[in-house]
């Protein structure tokens, strides 16, 4: 089990860390599992665990995500090539899978930062629901990012832990590859209404998701404001299932009718 010191329940944008010069194909392999996708302090936390048994983890935790890495592993290793000629059939297994388990407005809040994305709902709450909208075109798109990257990867859960006010905790990801040696991978779970539990983040090697990308988006929002990276989102988005729908037969289905409006 994971040998943690402590557990930092910080809220997500709290942590002071650098934006990281470069970007981990391996962040790209698991968000076509969990979508990759603020920051929460990596101090206390042990470099070194060993697995536990499923009958020790978490119950409720366990049921509501081992079934998305049964799944998807398997779905990968089986159809990764239709897949990538299929936009629309991944598009449908993402939606099917992926989309139930992760939360989006969190991920945006602590992307752009929680006071700004909570001022939002007040002022105008048709941008908070654009600007989640993007976010969540953002992470299918990476997601299809991912899929190129994929190469025989197997994921299972090796650990869970949960904060003590259990609000928050992290799903430990082992990743066994034919090709590299094994190695560890973080989900950030925020626990919501009836005991639903979602990811927020993906932290690896220290480094999260949300610690690479929100100095960027809160630059644009300061420099030219939020329809800025709206816009910026949306047309990175559509630009690139542009291309890869180019030459499928599904241009009336998702995501190869992606607008930009």
């Amino acid at each position: 089990m994971f040998n943690y010191a402590k557990f930092d329940s910080a809220t997500f944008d709290s942590a002071k860390q650098k934006p990281a010069k470069h970007k981990s194909n391996t962040h790209n392999v698991l968000l076509a599992l969990v979508f990759s996708l603020g920051a929460v302090s990596s101090q206390g936390f042990a470099q070194e665990t060993e697995q536990g048994a499923a009958s020790q983890l978490n119950p409720v935790i366990m049921e509501q995500f081992q079934p998305l890495f049964t799944a998807i592993t398997a779905e990968l290793g089986a159809n990764k090539a239709r897949y990538l000629t299929e936009p629309a059939a991944y598009y449908a297994l993402v939606d099917r899978y992926l989309r139930p388990r992760w939360d989006t407005a969190s991920t945006a809040s602590a992307l752009v930062g929680r006071n700004y994305f909570e001022s939002l709902s007040t002022a105008d709450t048709a941008e908070q629901s654009a600007l989640t909208a993007a976010v969540d075109s953002t992470l299918v798109r990476y997601a299809f990012e991912g899929l190129e990257h994929y190469s025989g990867q197997r994921f299972d859960i090796a650990d869970i832990v949960v904060s003590d006010g259990a609000a928050m905790g992290w799903v430990q990801v082992l990743m066994e590859s034919p090709i590299i040696p094994d190695i560890n991978l973080d989900v950030l779970i925020k626990q919501g209404d009836k005991d639903d539990w979602k990811a927020v983040d993906i932290r690896f090697k220290g480094i999260t998701y949300v610690s690479i990308k929100k100095h960027s988006f809160r630059e644009i929002i300061a420099e030219s404001g939020l329809q800025a990276l709206i816009g910026d989102l949306q047309g990175k988005n559509a630009a690139y299932f542009k291309v890869i729908c180019a030459e499928t037969k599904t241009v009336d289905l998702p995501p190869c009718n992606l607008k930009t409006e």
